[in-house]
């Protein structure tokens, strides 16, 4: 059974502003200035396969860095595990990694965005709260 992951809180420790897309809702937008936190309840979306990219969270780091990066949680793989992934640049359902920390069985979780040295990092973090 699918454990349904919500982020409570996103952590933006980068130089810049950061968009966040909610792909399976309405593409609505969340904007979070550098340096700051924004408290709420996102859903992480499920998505089973390449052709539901659009669903995914959507990252947009503003300034330097010019790759989206792609969040969502996996509904298949590892199975039962409900694990929250990500890819940089375009989107790939079969090459995408878990994000490091506590990604999986869903339940609150605080999303954290870090840069080292200016430039953000492909290592994108998930803590409990």
């Amino acid at each position: 059974m699918a454990s349904v992951t919500t982020i409570k809180t996103i952590e933006n420790i980068t130089g810049d502003t950061m968009v966040i897309i909610n792909g399976e809702d309405s593409n609505i937008g969340t904007v979070i200035e550098r340096n700051r936190y924004w408290h709420g309840s996102l859903r992480v979306p499920w998505i089973g396969d390449q052709s539901e990219s659009w669903k995914a969270l959507r990252i947009f780091v503003l300034g330097g860095y010019r790759d989206i990066i792609w969040v969502f949680q996996d509904y298949y793989r590892p199975p039962g595990e409900n694990a929250i992934k990500y890819c940089v640049g375009e989107f790939s359902y079969k090459n995408a990694q878990e994000i490091q920390g506590n990604n999986r069985g869903g339940g609150d979780k605080i999303f954290r965005l870090s840069a080292i040295h200016g430039q953000v990092i492909h290592s994108i973090k998930l803590e409990m709260i």
